[in-house]
């Protein structure tokens, strides 16, 4: 048998070259669709024993053409009955929120009690962030922006300039 022969494999997990680390490539210039009734996407490190491995890690990246890289790359994640984003350790499953929930209906972003969650527009002064955190939630505006409590025609209004409580029928304050 040829070292060729011996490093190219066979079947649907193609060959093992000392040299790659079990790394595989697929590329194609056109669609790459995986399709199937259930289809799991997984990373993990090998072994039952902690590894000095890169960590377990899944990118899910899309970029433009050359030069930038940025003219159209997008992700579009959708379920039509609800998509479920979930972190937390998994060792503890008490404290760790399930990776599925038949009661998904929507959007449901759900993390375990020691972790964060936080959507943030820039990375400026400017910047808007809501950051759910232990024992705090912040809504920050930014710097020169506005943030905006609304129910009916009630609202109340902070800004840099100060705060405007605006209630109709009335301002009751306790």
């Amino acid at each position: 048998m040829t070292e060729d022969e011996r490093t190219t494999g066979g079947g649907s997990g193609g060959g093992s070259d000392p040299d790659d680390a079990g790394n595989q490539t697929h590329s194609c210039k056109a669609m790459y669709q995986i399709a199937g009734n259930q289809v799991v996407l997984m990373s993990r490190k090998p072994g039952l024993i902690p590894t000095d491995a890169d960590p377990s890690t899944i990118t899910l990246l899309a970029v433009g053409g050359l030069p930038t890289f940025d003219d159209d790359g997008k992700v579009d994640i959708r379920g039509t009955k609800g998509v479920r984003i979930t972190a937390g350790v998994m060792s503890l499953p008490m404290l760790s929120p399930p990776v599925t929930s038949d009661s998904t209906d929507g959007v449901e972003i759900v993390v375990d009690e020691m972790q964060s969650i936080t959507i943030q527009r820039g990375l400026s002064p400017l910047s808007q962030k809501i950051e759910m955190a232990p024992n705090s939630i912040t809504v920050d505006a930014g710097m020169a922006g506005t943030l905006t409590l609304k129910a009916g025609l009630s609202q109340i209004m902070i800004s840099a300039e100060g705060i405007t409580i605006q209630g109709l029928p009335l301002v009751q304050i306790n």
